[in-house]
């Protein structure tokens, strides 16, 4: 066509010369504007010249600007192409017509022209010309071109308007798709319907109800649907279109709107079921509760259900999801039971929704089960059985799991209202729960760790949305299974086959610990939500009803994370004026349970637990307070304060225990000195937190005065109940920093907190720094047979199985109170377990403090208690003979004499030394070993100061021999040092009235040999020999040690009675062979080696058999440095060489010997270890006892 209108152009078709004032000044382009305007009128030229000529003016701008520049010209023009436009009919020549007459209106923008065109229009119309289609059509482009002049119509020119709408009563269906155009660019605007008169809107909505009841076409159908849809923005048409029935004055037949929707919804055309919801959406939206019924009663539900379960486009479904949204916002919805039969496809729709892409579908529906979850009535269940149960949670979990967040969090929506109790299968599905907790959880999760990357303001909102949303659905999840487990209906029909109750009760927890709890507070540090903080402590106050048996541990971690501090600041920020009201409820029960879930912790007993809840739950919901003013509070004293100060003395005492100090320590400290300085009578549980207070903060705040012990003093004396429970250790420990204190307290404060649990590592820790805590264990333990006096003991045994013990410093003062309290215990005659355990310590303590005199009182008492004893006693006896060596070991020198005596004069102790010695395969190891000791002692002692003996003590030395030389791998590692202890005391008194020596072992009648080595004869000797030469040769030297004294005895007791014996035994192979092993030793002179040497040396009476080994010694000394050596190495070697040079050594050996003590001489002396004990399980050793001593030969 566009060939052929070239060709006609470039003919002179259209320039013929049929205008009489045709000239040059009428032609642009080529084209004669007169001609063509001429040409328009002339019936007798074709449509196709008429087109081509209008093509041509068209594309020429000088051509139209000179058809225009005459008003009269221009007129004339525009109804030649308005009666071509009625009167023609070649559809190219109208649409090039209609074409030409818009663009002449938009070249022209004049007003007049406009009414001057809509005028010639309704001539036309009224002279008798039927609305044709190209003049609708022209007035629909016209109103496109010119949105105001709709305006117009439906003011000035109505009457344009009504046979416009008069056209809608004629056949031709094309017609009525054209007038339905206009009328849609007449209600597009709202300017045009404010002045549309009442009368014509009416007729307006019949008409078009009349149309869509008799229409055949699917265009026309689509056309008026689109002009009702327009129609429906407004509230008063949707009244009248809703309100319209036939059979009414008006002789149109048609039939109700939801009527012709509803048949539209039957059609199997997917673009008139989505115009028809469309059209329900649009009546509905302004008035759902009034319109719907309607549609609700013409079952349009059941009919958008069938629709939706049918399968249809993403167009249609969405479509269907609005408009059932808006249908389920009238209870009738509900009650005709269209949500228990919808809910099955709805759930089919949206699983096959979320397999594909598109979000908004997706959106909608979720939203719609939302609606239909939570609006459904309680007491019609909608998914009564398992399957239907975990089919929809199957939709939630994919939804929730959606890439995108918004269809997430629609999903979150869902599964908060369907975890409601009513929406709960019969038996309820555990394990469908925790599938939705689980999604929901891992979502917060990835949210919370992608946006904490993000610090822009839209991350923030959106992080803190997302959170509001899960949390719903946590809490709603916690409410659920809290009603499981409180209401008895719902717990026996628990789902048991795959969740117990108690594993979802604690993965929700671990939910609320690993997921809640880290996003929460992440957000809350930024800014806190109410709405949040509601939801979130609403969950975390359901988990101390959820897990009990858990909450000791968790409170704990919430209390050490800050949460007391938390909810109290967010209180203060958000409750305070009686804002947030429900919030402020949430907090309190919260903290009620958080708080008393720590101090039934720490307090048991009943009374005063439920005297600390009643204060809780009067002073938390008016504490509105900063944390910062809480200091300021406890200053002031007037009566009506006083609970909410108790309440924040107790909240402040929680969080400092658990590590959240939010105020500083030198603050509390001042502040609740001055609180307990004008506050009596506090409560113990108040006393007990402030006591607490003061004493964690007291490194803050300078020592107590008089005064302020005085105080403390008056305080503690007015509650004795306070010692009852179980004070925590720094409490005790600030009590013992005070002598004021200690003394009156301490040992009912301990008494309280070994009476309930006994940590013998916590107390030894307060024993050591606090010498005071000592006394008051002792004194607890001696306290009759109560279950302190019992944890006392076994604190005090730890303690004395310590290494503690034994570099215990206590002061003179306490050492004399500790015999104090033993001497007092002694003269009541009360033999308790912790007598036992009290003559321990002392021996300890005793040991320990060096003192220069003896307290003879004490050591009479002991010795009577021992004349007392039985030896089955072997628990306290123990402790005796212990007591008895010690003393004997620490005391000075100038009163041995009596103390040996006094013990001598005991006929019972003796008894009870000889029958436990005499009972040695039956006798405890230890106490074997004391009595060992103590007669080793008391032989020395004996003989040193020729004490007299009432009643002597029968050994068997050959049993002891035998237990050294065959024994040793069977018997205790001390039983064998304590019996080479005896042996050698045995050997250096040869004789002793003291003891009573068995000879049954040797034959008689005596050897001369025999006789001679009396009591032990020859072979008692070798084996003795035989014993000690093996012990020297173990590792640990105080074994050897004491082996090797013994060695210099055995050597010294043979040189007295049998010299021959002596100087056989000394040349022997395997003396050389022990005195190169314990040279080799090592690489090192230990003092053992040259102890040997030394006594090798001078028994046999000559270096010259010695001289390799001495020479040896010189090179290792020379070699190493004698400021390299030990003490104890220093001492032997000073004493070997000073007797090996007194025996006339080769000349070359003396003057290295010489050299080597010169090199000594410098040196300072060794430091005397002589009364220093050393504590091995229950037995004391003196240390001067087993160490290498000088031998005088």
């Amino acid at each position: 066509m566009s060939y052929f209108v070239e060709t006609m152009s470039s003919l002179d078709v259209i320039c013929e010369k049929i205008h009489d004032a045709h000239g040059p000044r009428w032609e642009r382009g080529g084209i004669c504007v007169a001609c063509v305007a001429e040409m328009m009128d002339r019936p007798d030229v074709s449509a196709v010249r008429k087109r081509a000529a209008l093509v041509s003016v068209m594309r020429v701008d000088a051509a139209r600007e000179l058809l225009y520049c005459e008003e009269q010209r221009r007129t004339h023009f525009i109804s030649s192409l308005l009666k071509t436009l009625f009167s023609a009919v070649d559809s190219s020549l109208l649409d090039q017509t209609v074409q030409v007459l818009v663009q002449v209106t938009l070249d022209v923008p004049n007003q007049a022209l406009l009414l001057f065109i809509l005028d010639q229009t309704h001539s036309r119309w009224s002279d008798g010309e039927r609305a044709s289609l190209s003049s609708l059509m022209f007035l629909g482009k016209l109103l496109d071109a010119h949105p105001a002049l709709s305006q117009t119509l439906t003011s000035s020119r109505l009457c344009v308007l009504e046979c416009v709408c008069s056209a809608l009563l004629v056949s031709d269906e094309d017609v009525k798709a054209a007038v339905c155009y206009v009328m849609f660019r007449i209600w597009s605007s709202s300017a045009a319907v404010q002045t549309l008169p009442d009368t014509l809107r009416q007729r307006m909505c019949v008409l078009l109800l009349h149309t869509l009841s008799h229409t055949h076409t699917t265009a026309l159908t689509v056309n008026c649907l689109g002009v009702v849809k327009q129609m429906c923005q407004y509230s008063d048409v949707v009244c009248v279109l809703m309100n319209l029935k036939d059979g009414g004055e008006d002789p149109l037949l048609y039939q109700p709107l939801p009527l012709i929707l509803k048949k539209l919804l039957l059609s199997a055309q997917d673009s008139l079921q989505v115009v028809s919801v469309r059209c329900v959406c649009a009546v509905l939206i302004h008035a759902p509760l009034h319109f719907s019924s309607s549609f609700i009663q013409a079952d349009l539900p059941e009919f958008l259900l069938e629709v939706m379960s049918g399968g249809c486009s993403d167009v249609l479904l969405w479509s269907v999801f609005s408009c059932l949204l808006l249908l389920s916002e009238d209870p009738l919805f509900f009650s005709q039971c269209h949500a228990v039969y919808g809910v099955e496809p709805l759930i089919r729709s949206l699983k096959e929704t979320l397999g594909k892409s598109n979000t908004e579908v997706q959106k909608k529906g979720l939203e719609l089960l939302t609606v239909i979850l939570d609006r459904q009535p309680a007491a019609v269940r909608l998914f009564p059985t398992a399957s239907e149960f975990s089919a929809v949670c199957d939709v939630i979990v994919e939804g929730v799991a959606s890439s995108c967040l918004q269809v997430s969090m629609c999903a979150v929506r869902a599964a908060a209202v369907l975890l409601r109790p009513n929406h709960q299968s019969s038996p309820v599905q555990l394990a469908d729960v925790r599938r939705i907790v689980e999604v929901v959880m891992s979502k917060l999760t990835e949210q919370h760790h992608k946006h904490s990357r993000e610090s822009s303001s839209g991350s923030k909102s959106v992080t803190a949305g997302v959170l509001l949303q899960t949390l719903t659905c946590f809490d709603a999840a916690c409410r659920l299974v809290e009603a499981c487990v409180c209401d008895s209906s719902l717990k026996d029909g628990v789902c048991s086959s795959q969740e117990t109750l108690e594993s979802v009760c604690v993965f929700l927890l671990h939910c609320c610990d690993a997921a809640c709890i880290p996003a929460v507070t992440g957000v809350c540090e930024r800014v806190s939500s109410p709405q949040v903080l509601q939801l979130f402590l609403s969950a975390l106050s359901c988990q101390f009803s959820l897990c009990p048996d858990h909450m000791t541990s968790f409170s704990r971690k919430l209390a050490a994370s800050g949460f007391i501090r938390l909810t109290l600041e967010s209180k203060a920020q958000l409750c305070s004026g009686n804002r947030n009201s429900s919030l402020n409820q949430i907090c309190c029960d919260f903290l009620l349970k958080l708080c008393m879930s720590l101090i039934s912790q720490e307090h048991t007993c009943t009374s005063e637990l439920q005297d600390v809840e009643r204060v809780l739950q009067e002073s938390l919901p008016s504490l509105s307070c900063c944390t910062s003013d809480w200091l300021s509070v406890l200053s002031d004293f007037p009566q009506s304060l006083r609970n909410t100060q108790h309440c924040l003395i107790y909240l402040l005492h929680l969080s400092v225990l658990h590590g959240d100090r939010f105020l500083s320590d030198s603050a509390v400290f001042s502040a609740l000195l001055r609180f307990v300085s004008c506050v009596q009578d506090l409560p113990a549980s108040v006393l007990s937190s402030v006591l607490y207070l003061l004493s964690v903060t007291q490194h803050a705040g300078p020592r107590l005065d008089t005064v302020c012990v005085s105080v403390l003093s008056r305080a503690l004396s007015s509650c004795p109940r306070l010692f009852s429970r179980s004070l925590p250790l720094s409490v005790l420990s600030f009590i013992f920093l005070y002598p004021e204190l200690s003394e009156r307290f301490g040992a009912p404060a301990l008494a309280g907190r070994l009476s309930e649990e006994t940590q013998e590592q916590e107390l030894l820790e307060l024993i050591n720094t606090h010498p005071a805590a000592l006394l008051a264990t002792l004194a607890v333990a001696c306290d009759g047979e109560s279950a302190a006096s019992r944890s006392a003991v076994a604190v005090l045994q730890c303690f004395l199985r310590s290494s503690d013990s034994l570099s215990f410093s206590g002061t003179s003062d306490l050492c004399d109170q500790i015999r104090s309290v033993l001497l007092g215990v002694l003269q009541r005659h009360t033999h308790t377990d912790g007598l036992s355990v009290l003559l321990d310590v002392s021996s300890v303590i005793h040991s320990s403090a060096q003192r220069e005199h003896t307290d003879f009182r004490l050591l009479y008492h002991v010795s009577n208690l021992a004349g007392k004893l039985d030896s089955s006693d072997s628990e306290l006896l123990l402790s005796v003979v212990n007591f008895l060596y010690c003393f004997l070991s620490v005391c000075p020198s100038h009163a041995t004499d009596r103390a040996v005596s006094l013990l001598l004069g005991n006929v019972r102790l003796m008894e009870l030394l000889e029958e436990v010695l005499s009972a040695s395969s039956s006798s405890s190891s230890s106490l074997l070993c004391s009595c060992l000791l103590l007669l080793s002692s008391l032989t020395l002692l004996q003989h040193k100061h020729s004490a007299q003996v009432h009643r002597s003590v029968s050994v068997d030395l050959h049993q002891i021999i035998r237990r050294l030389a065959f024994s040793k791998r069977h018997t205790d590692t001390l039983l064998i040092k304590c019996s080479v202890r005896f042996m050698q005391v045995c050997l250096d008194v040869d004789t002793s009235a003291l003891l009573c020596v068995c000879d049954a072992a040797l034959q008689r009648p005596l050897t001369s040999t025999d006789g001679a080595l009396h009591p032990i004869g020859h072979s008692g000797a070798m084996s003795l020999m035989t014993a000690l030469s093996a012990l020297m040769l173990m590792t640990q030297d105080l074994m050897v040690s004491a082996a090797l004294n013994c060695l210099g005895s055995l050597m010294g007791f043979l040189h007295r009675r049998s010299a021959d014996t002596a100087q056989h035994m000394v040349c022997q192979p395997w003396m050389r062979f022990l005195l190169f092993s314990l040279l080799s030793c090592d690489q090192r002179l230990r003092p053992a080696a040259l102890q040997l040497l030394t006594q090798l040396v001078c028994f046999s009476g000559s270096v010259s058999h010695w001289t390799t080994e001495l020479e040896s010694v010189c090179e290792e000394t020379e070699k190493q440095g004698a400021t390299n050596l030990t003490d104890d190495s220093t001492h032997t070697l000073r004493r070997m060489l000073t007797q090996c040079c007194a025996l006339s050594p080769p000349d070359d050996l003396r003057m290295r010997m010489e050299a080597i003590q010169e090199s000594l001489r410098h040196l300072p002396p060794s430091e005397s270890s002589s009364r220093h004990m050393l504590r091995v399980g229950r037995v004391s050793v003196c240390l001067s006892d087993f160490t290498v001593s000088p031998q005088d030969l």
